[in-house]
């Protein structure tokens, strides 16, 4: 996503539904982006976030998926800077973190329900985290002007 084997300006959309988050250099993959597009194309692009930066000084081991997050309030900024047109940032499917039916639940174990990096000593300290607070999803919109 970061350098895509396609001609300038040949592309009318670009979607991900999520592996974005995981491109070491998110600016170079919306620039890439906006290199790509059509004038009058548009982005539709999920992905994690960070809501507040994580304390890397604390000793504290973080999962590499939370550090490669883009921290959400340089989104529409940087988008905007490399010339996206009606940048939004929706929120309104954001939660990470969410409680499975009473109906499925019923069918597990709750000392055997597994959290993500729940397994690892490393991370248990997330339990201690509101991760809703922490991250966000979210799907960023945005135009390449004609």
């Amino acid at each position: 996503m970061e350098n895509m084997p396609l001609e300038d300006a040949s592309i009318d959309c670009v979607i991900s539904n999520g592996a974005f988050c995981l491109a070491p250099n998110k600016e170079k993959a919306f620039k890439e982006i906006f290199r790509v597009l059509k004038p009058g194309g548009r982005m539709s692009i999920s992905t994690s976030t960070m809501t507040a930066p994580i304390d890397q000084a604390d000793g504290k081991q973080w999962p590499v998926c939370m550090r490669m997050f883009v921290q959400q309030d340089v989104i529409k900024p940087m988008c905007e800077a490399i010339g996206f047109a009606d940048v939004l940032i929706d929120l309104s499917n954001s939660e990470m973190s969410f409680e499975i039916e009473e109906e499925e639940n019923e069918k597990l174990d709750k000392n055997e329900r597994v959290k993500i990096h729940g397994s690892s000593s490393d991370f248990t300290h997330l339990q201690d985290y509101d991760i809703n607070a922490m991250c966000a999803r979210v799907t960023v919109y945005g135009t390449k002007s004609q």
